[in-house]
């Protein structure tokens, strides 16, 4: 009380915000309960929101590598190949860098799965068995079964809860693969056969061939053949579309081309050699194109392994998120791919997975400094392999921005409701100011200056801005502690906003104390500004003319 009387503005403003001396007035009830459900609704959609982004964002990022290291020819994606990169002793460096959790072999596919039910297009994705780094993010999906492939020979998988519903399958079913296999390798079949025989067509190539020890000067150990000649074969042959030939044809050519290579800068060639370029060249003059049309199809049907898996595991995606629909042990995913050619096989890429996705640091600069160099011409890449990295940021660039956008829209679309509840707020204060002009002027008749009189409805903006502020706040809480049962309650009346359908979780919430404090503080302000400008308005009326209208 003592501090109500030294302050004239405060003490009028808490008589006029309870002026029946009840513990509130109605006006004074409704603002603060306007400002207090305008800060718990902010409050509670954004935590939601935040909560949502974050829950998917690890949905996410339990399927899907921080970081992919891959290669490429140029124009396409290739595989890493033991012989051109050693991949084991690459994933052995990456594994003990700084912030690094886990490298892993990527390996994925498609293919068309089939039941009884009926046949579906899926994406497959190989795990190395015994691979715990790789396995832990995917352990808390798991609704039923295991993820243990053993030691990864068993044609056994696990398949996706979307996937089991659309073809009616449960644990210890069997599904029915086939992969699709390359489907640019299967288009250049078809065109390839459209076409007559390459080499045979090549009326230059089949002359520079057969002529090609014509005018051969004798040495010892054999003949020697003019460098011309064999340029001009091996011109030719790196003149061929690769992909235009037939088989047969390839290896032809590279029996040529190697012993024309071979012997260059006056090499001779010996007696055995002699007879393989002319029986090489005789049997390109004798290939048949029926036949050899007929291997090229045929070779389609190698491509195409198709592989019957024992469900062992059934695990739980978002429905609105794309992620693989079957995990298989790396081995088999090898043979269906083509893949084990050799020991350890080829793979098409190496993962990576960091403690903190979100603060990389320069794991790109580092990850760069060990890859081997690539880059010079083989006969089997012209133009080099080359590495690339790419980013989980990258590759879900679109949806982590749309849902950023969504966040922020509804932040902007809130706190236009918050605005617009600040005008009301305005509005309940001019219509105190106007009832209250005679007290006003007779406030400033006896000496009271505007600042005071300003600082009257200041300091009701003041109050009712903290007190609405605080209580939103706690009742932000409430709402979100008591979100799952508030959810059931609403779903059964058939207003659940939060369909579990739709999302494949509960609703999630972040308990941001920067978000709860900046929705408040916003809030407040606003109601503070809203009180100041009624009240800079009547601070400034003369005082006979206000005395006089009343």
């Amino acid at each position: 009380m003592k501090i109500l009387r030294r302050n004239l503005s405060l003490m009028l403003a808490v008589r006029y915000l309870n002026p029946l001396r009840t513990l509130f007035s109605i006006i004074t009830l409704i603002c603060l309960i306007g400002v207090s459900l305008g800060v718990m609704v902010l409050i509670v959609v954004l935590s939601v929101m935040g909560g949502l982004q974050k829950e998917m964002e690890e949905r996410v990022l339990a399927f899907t590598p921080h970081y992919v290291l891959m290669q490429s020819d140029g124009m396409k994606r290739i595989a890493l190949s033991q012989e051109r990169c050693d991949w084991e002793q690459l994933v052995e460096q990456l594994q003990v860098m700084p912030n690094v959790a886990s490298a892993y072999p990527q390996l994925d596919g498609q293919a068309f799965a089939q039941s009884d039910s009926g046949r579906i297009m899926v994406q497959f994705s190989a795990i190395q068995p015994h691979n715990d780094s790789q396995l832990k993010p995917l352990l808390p999906m798991l609704k039923q079964g295991r993820f243990d492939f053993g030691e990864g020979f068993d044609q056994e998988c696990v398949i996706s809860h979307k996937t089991a519903q659309a073809l009616g399958l449960s644990l210890e079913d069997e599904i029915h693969l086939t992969p699709v296999g390359s489907i640019d390798e299967v288009a250049a079949i078809y065109a390839m056969i459209q076409n007559p025989l390459l080499t045979q067509s090549s009326s230059e190539f089949m002359g520079a061939i057969n002529t090609v020890f014509e005018g051969t000067t004798p040495a010892v150990g054999g003949e020697i053949v003019a460098q011309e000649k064999l340029d001009k074969v091996v011109s030719i042959i790196r003149g061929f579309k690769y992909d235009k030939l037939r088989k047969s044809e390839k290896d032809a050519c590279e029996t040529l081309y190697h012993l024309a290579t071979q012997h260059a800068g006056g090499v001779p060639f010996n007696e055995e050699e002699k007879k393989s370029w002319k029986d090489t060249a005789a049997a390109i003059a004798a290939l048949d194109r029926d036949k050899e049309d007929g291997k090229a199809v045929k070779s389609i049907n190698e491509m195409v392994m198709p592989v019957d898996l024992r469900i062992v595991g059934i695990y739980q995606t978002p429905e609105n998120m794309d992620g693989p629909n079957i995990y298989m042990p790396m081995s088999i995913a090898q043979e269906v791919l083509g893949y084990s050619n050799e020991a350890a096989g080829n793979v098409m890429g190496i993962c990576v997975r960091l403690n903190n996705a979100h603060e990389p640091g320069d794991i790109e600069q580092q990850m760069l400094s060990i890859l081997p160099d690539n880059t010079a011409s083989t006969e089997e890449l012209p133009l080099g392999a080359h590495w690339h990295i790419a980013p989980w940021t990258k590759t879900f660039e679109q949806w982590h921005r749309l849902i950023a956008n969504e966040r922020i829209m509804m932040n902007f679309v809130l706190s236009a409701i918050n605005l617009i509840a600040s005008f009301c707020i305005m509005a309940v204060m001019f219509t105190m100011s106007v009832q209250r002009k005679r007290e006003i002027a007779v406030l400033q008749a006896l000496g009271a200056t505007p600042g005071k009189i300003m600082g009257i409805f200041a300091w009701q903006g003041l109050i009712i801005g903290f007190l609405g502020a605080a209580l939103g706040i706690v009742l932000a809480l409430l709402v979100l502690y008591y979100r799952l049962e508030i959810q059931a309650f609403l779903a059964s009346i058939d207003l659940d906003p939060f369909p579990m359908e739709a999302h494949g979780i509960t609703i999630p919430a972040e308990y941001d104390p920067i978000t709860f404090a900046k929705q408040a503080f916003s809030a407040f302000v606003m109601v503070v500004i809203a009180s100041i400008v009624p009240a800079f308005i009547v601070a400034r009326q003369d005082p006979a003319k206000a005395l006089r209208s009343n």
